[in-house]
């Protein structure tokens, strides 16, 4: 089978080029699927995968998922992308020529039960389903995915406390809409990166890793949804404030994209 050629590899983003064969996807089945959110024939119209059976639409980019969660996930996410996109029409506009769309697992899905990253059961270096509960999205694989149980706050959420959605979501709107309307960001973003490491800041932190990561872990803690310090993860910065006192001018770029609104995802609240 063949597997999927990968670029980057960064705290669960999988950066794409193309998809072949491989994994096995397992069409739900059971009960008919009849909350407010069943949309089996919309769904096939925009020719998604069986697997999905729920559907929202968000200024549209599609919010899609199995009939196994629930569709309290499907509409916080839908808010999240309508929210993160608001300050910015011709970026919003550019994630939907590109096709940008959002699935979301219920807590008893795993990263390979997702159409799209089913091909990643067959990588013999990486347990994705251990690895990830969340993938940005690309212009080549432009779906970006998160878990219900982040979403929602559920008991049972291992990454309780941050955001993921708004982390890979970041990273979609990095490479899929900032890239269409202002291509520079790319050399803009590793410069800043560069500079900022000479000066000491982001040490042992995913910020510090790579320009990528460096622009969404800025963007979470934007939105006031990172995590607590986390030693080789995080640092102090987890909120706005923090941000703009820490790294001035990441606050710069995020702010003309993101802008400097009221709005916080309602998890972590």
């Amino acid at each position: 089978m063949t597997l999927c050629k990968v670029l980057f590899t960064f705290c669960g983003i999988l950066l794409l080029v193309a998809c072949g064969e491989g994994g096995e996807v397992v069409v739900p089945t059971g009960p008919v699927c009849q909350t407010p959110l069943c949309d089996r024939p919309t769904l096939e119209s925009l020719g998604y995968h069986p697997f999905y059976r729920k559907y929202v639409d968000a200024g549209g980019i599609p919010v899609i998922s199995s009939e196994k969660t629930q569709d309290r996930a499907l509409l916080v996410a839908r808010e999240i992308v309508e929210e993160m996109l608001a300050h910015r029409p011709d970026v919003f506009a550019a994630m939907r020529t590109r096709g940008a769309y959002v699935g979301i697992m219920s807590r008893d899905e795993v990263t390979t039960d997702i159409p799209e990253h089913a091909h990643l059961a067959d990588d013999p270096d990486v347990d994705w389903d251990e690895r990830a509960r969340g993938l940005g999205g690309t212009p080549q694989l432009p779906i970006t995915t998160a878990g219900e149980e982040n979403l929602l706050c559920l008991v049972a959420d291992r990454y309780r406390g941050e955001n993921i959605l708004v982390h890979e979501f970041a990273h979609a709107i990095h490479l899929i809409g900032i890239d269409l309307v202002e291509p520079q960001i790319h050399s803009e973003l590793r410069n800043l990166h560069a500079s900022v490491l000479a000066l000491g800041l982001w040490r042992d932190t995913y910020a510090g890793s790579n320009p990528v990561e460096y622009w969404a872990e800025g963007v979470q803690s934007w939105f006031d949804a990172n995590q607590q310090p986390q030693a080789g993860v995080h640092n102090h910065v987890d909120t706005r404030a923090e941000l703009k006192e820490y790294d001035p001018l990441l606050s710069t770029i995020i702010e003309r994209f993101m802008g400097d609104r009221d709005w916080r995802p309602s998890c972590p609240g």
